[in-house]
């Protein structure tokens, strides 16, 4: 086959100016939404925004929460800037592109309702390649957007809008409005422009971001010590210091360091008998995350920012690139214990065992922790709060069915001569896959015919997963991101609610995104 041609450039939204924005940061002031915590609690007294980096236990070897960023009388305001950065890796020592120079980014914290406004500064130093852009291809590695992901909130404008091309020395001024009765849960935020998505996730760009809701005011989540918990693989190049080698993040056996809230290996500290609330997300660029806490028992009571009904007992946490999960974790006996992922076989490509943090459970009257440091004991009891959009999708309200097929061709003259497809065909942005109407619902059976799994991101509005390999499941399941095994099929059902205009639906293995598969939505007032 001849060689692909170069693209034009036809992403770039509406009114975009190449001149910075002159917005100054603003002061937050007020009293800001709380989650559960101790410190939340003293920072209702002092109306703070922003809370740094720190052991939910005031241990000064466990395991640090991210800095937060709190949302204030219903609004969420940020200068954000996202700039090459040099890192003291525990493995090495790079230049990497980060949002604030932090392995995470900053958590954000913000309310159902909340209007958020975060201006995207890119200091990025310009790119090098000379060349055209080759759609699906990997281009422009310091060209930059940023998604919400998971968020039920419009695609369109300057909200969650990945369609947005930020280039180096320019800044964009996101709204983002939350609906009323969005979710409560684990959301994120990371880069997601098409080409450079996957170099900048591999190279630690990304952060949590959580809705507070009823959930966290469940009596017994709310007496829990809460961690956020960030997974990244940081990825070196290691002949050079920056990440600018797409063959570096390429093979998904690729050496890859897995960190905790950019901690090696950490130690996360426990009581006995005690009850913790961890948020977990898998931020890496490609690996999945099949996880055991062996010793200690775990209860699921959402994912992906959608609550379940009740507290699930689990002996295996499992996380696709781009899942989160909120999981209670209880210490039994005082001892030492291993977050670790076994060895996997990811599709055809065999993965080895990674210790991923050291659980030290102390004993329940230790005077290494504080007496005033909260101390959860019990885990959730009965029904969990509902959402009213998270309510079950009936058959008669499915309108249309569509089957949606993952493929993988080889294409001479492109990246490593491999596209990536869905029905058939690679990423167009110009190209409208599917045409709904907002009000309706509708069924997609996706059939993978690709011999590894692709974890799938619908934006904008949840999914309902029905199926798996054909196999009804007992408890349909709410999520964003759902991976669909090698060579088999699921099944899933999405309401068209709240708002109209396009967004995506792509894969998760950023790679795989970055090389096709990916495609268009639509939804028609």
């Amino acid at each position: 086959m001849p060689k692909a041609k170069p693209v034009p450039d036809t992403t770039r939204g509406p009114g975009f100016t190449r001149r910075r924005l002159l917005l100054s940061a603003a002061t937050l002031t007020g009293a800001a939404w709380l989650g559960s915590g101790a410190v939340s609690r003293a920072l209702a007294e002092g109306s703070a925004t922003d809370i740094p980096a720190r052991s939910p236990l005031g241990l000064p070897t466990d395991l640090k929460n991210p800095r937060e960023v709190l949302s204030s009388g219903g609004r969420f305001r940020l200068d954000l800037t996202m700039r090459q950065s040099e890192i003291e890796l525990p493995y090495a020592r790079a230049k990497l592109r980060l949002y604030e120079g932090e392995i995470p980014g900053p958590t954000f914290r913000v309310a159902p309702g909340d209007d958020m406004e975060i201006t995207l500064h890119n200091d990025m130093p310009p790119n090098t390649d000379p060349s055209a852009v080759v759609l699906n291809t990997p281009n422009e590695f310091s060209t930059t957007n940023l998604h919400f992901h998971g968020f039920h909130v419009s695609p369109k404008g300057n909200s969650d809008n990945v369609y947005l091309q930020i280039h180096p020395g320019e800044s964009f001024n996101y709204i983002v409005r939350l609906p009323e009765d969005h979710p409560a849960g684990n959301y994120w935020y990371h880069p997601h422009r098409h080409g450079s998505v996957a170099l900048q996730v591999a190279s630690g760009c990304g952060g949590m971001m959580i809705v507070g809701g009823a959930l966290d005011e469940v009596p017994e989540v709310a007496a829990a010590i809460e961690r956020v918990m960030v997974f990244q693989c940081p990825v070196v190049d290691p002949k050079a210091e920056d990440l600018d080698s797409y063959d570096t993040i390429w093979s998904l056996d690729a050496e890859r360091f897995w960190l905790v809230n950019g901690e090696y290996r950490p130690r996360i500290y426990m009581r006995a008998g005690e009850v913790q609330h961890w948020r977990m997300l898998n931020a890496g660029d490609q690996q999945f995350l099949p996880m055991r806490l062996d010793g200690l028992e775990l209860y699921e009571i959402g994912f992906d920012g959608n609550p379940y009904p009740e507290a699930r007992q689990t002996d295996e946490i499992f996380l696709a690139p781009g899942n989160r999960m909120n999981l209670m974790v209880k210490a039994l006996e005082p001892g030492s214990y291993t977050l670790r992922r076994p060895a996997f076989s990811q599709g055809k490509q065999p993965l080895d065992e990674v210790l991923m943090a050291e659980v030290i459970v102390l004993p329940a009257n230790t005077a290494r922790i504080a007496p005033d440091v909260k101390m959860g004991t019990e885990l959730p009891k009965g029904p969990l709060p509902r959402n009213a959009i998270l309510s079950d999708i009936t058959d008669a309200e499915i309108v249309r069915t569509r089957q949606i097929v993952l493929g993988v061709s080889d294409v001479q003259g492109m990246f490593k001569d491999t596209v990536f497809t869905l029905n058939g065909a690679p990423f167009d942005p110009q190209r409208d896959d599917i045409v709904a109407r907002l009000g309706e619902a509708e069924e997609w059976e996706l059939v993978n015919t690709t011999p590894y799994p692709h974890p799938i991101h619908v934006h904008v509005n949840p999914m309902q997963v029905t199926k798996i390999n054909g196999v009804p499941l007992a408890d349909p399941q709410w999520q964003d991101t759902i991976a669909v095994p090698a060579a088999g099929t699921v099944t899933l059902r999405m309401r068209f609610t709240d708002f109209d205009g396009r967004f995506v639906m792509h894969c998760h293995i950023l790679p795989h995104e970055d090389l096709g598969m990916m495609f268009n939505v639509a939804i028609q007032a």
